[in-house]
């Protein structure tokens, strides 16, 4: 059922992360409210399975595929060039995929030289951002929705490790996560700042545990790992019910040109921790960012 207000028709989102899990789910719902939806993940026998089935449950036939890696920055400039190329516009741009490898013993290092957690969560975000800015700001309001986790309420004095950003020194993947995680928190506060003017809103979803979907992770991981997800699937939410808040921060018309904020599941917005307000933190991890992705500094990074 349609909350009051909630029509996306004739819009265009982009989910990342969209073939499994809450992002399946933001996807269907978005589907459901008449946007067009473009689902993005790497696989694409599951990517096409997730693409019939919502078009099926919802009737909306105007739900695409496209394939890509959010690690790869070869895959994310493709992918950025294949949205510039068959669609003209973008109005909702979802950074839903995420990496949490939990058996990682040391750091996987993708081609570009770059922590694979952190690549997927962190930088893949930031360039897909930079690359489909201008179809964004032609399309305002538009919306760009990034994804932390509760889980950051138990590292309140974590920030950037900018000496450490591929587990040079050190490295777990739970460590890891939390890091990119916080590193996107960061970008979206920054980010929100410097597009005050331009009509393009960024807000960062809080996720708690949610429930994964049956199997998804059996052949990945060690029986141990196992019974600790199925230990977690009875005190997570369902995430049918996470997929709800992306909904209401991509559709609900309240929220036009509201920015900057940082939302709990049940869509109240809360703070995060001190160290994710440091401006100077926000500018050094912009320029690493930056630097890592290959973008020449200029255009939105000398904004006010």
């Amino acid at each position: 059922m349609n909350k009051a207000g909630w029509d996306m028709t004739g819009k265009v989102s982009l989910i990342t992360g969209a073939n499994a899990g809450i992002g399946k789910r933001a996807a269907k719902r978005l589907a459901a409210l008449g946007s067009e939806v473009i689902v993005v993940c790497r696989n694409a026998v599951s990517g096409a399975a997730a693409v019939e089935e919502i078009r099926r449950d919802t009737g909306n036939v105007k739900v695409e595929l496209l394939q890509a890696d959010m690690s790869s920055q070869r895959s994310v400039r493709f992918l950025a060039d294949e949205v510039r190329t068959h669609y003209r516009r973008l109005d909702v741009l979802i950074h839903n995929a995420a990496n949490f490898d939990m058996i990682l013993k040391k750091p996987l290092i993708t081609d570009d030289g770059v922590e694979t957690i952190f690549a997927t969560n962190h930088l893949g975000p930031f360039l897909l951002t930079h690359l489909l800015l201008d179809m964004l700001e032609r399309t305002a309001p538009s919306r760009i929705i990034t994804i932390a986790s509760k889980g950051l309420l138990t590292f309140p004095g974590l920030t950037i490790e900018f000496d450490n950003l591929n587990g040079e020194k050190k490295f777990s993947p739970t460590h890891a996560y939390y890091h990119s995680k916080l590193a996107q928190l960061m970008f979206t506060y920054d980010l929100a700042r410097k597009l005050t003017e331009s009509g393009v809103t960024v807000n960062c979803i809080r996720v708690p545990s949610v429930k994964i979907d049956e199997g998804r992770h059996a052949e990945n991981v060690a029986g141990w790992l196992q019974a600790v997800y199925r230990l977690k699937r009875s005190f997570s939410i369902e995430p049918d019910t996470m997929a709800e808040t992306y909904a209401y921060l991509a559709a609900e018309p309240a929220l036009v040109g509201v920015t900057g904020n940082y939302y709990t599941e049940k869509n109240k917005i809360v703070s995060s921790s001190k160290k994710s307000y440091d401006e100077t933190v926000w500018r050094k991890l912009w320029e690493a960012s930056t630097r890592m992705t290959g973008l020449h500094i200029g255009g939105i990074d000398h904004r006010s």
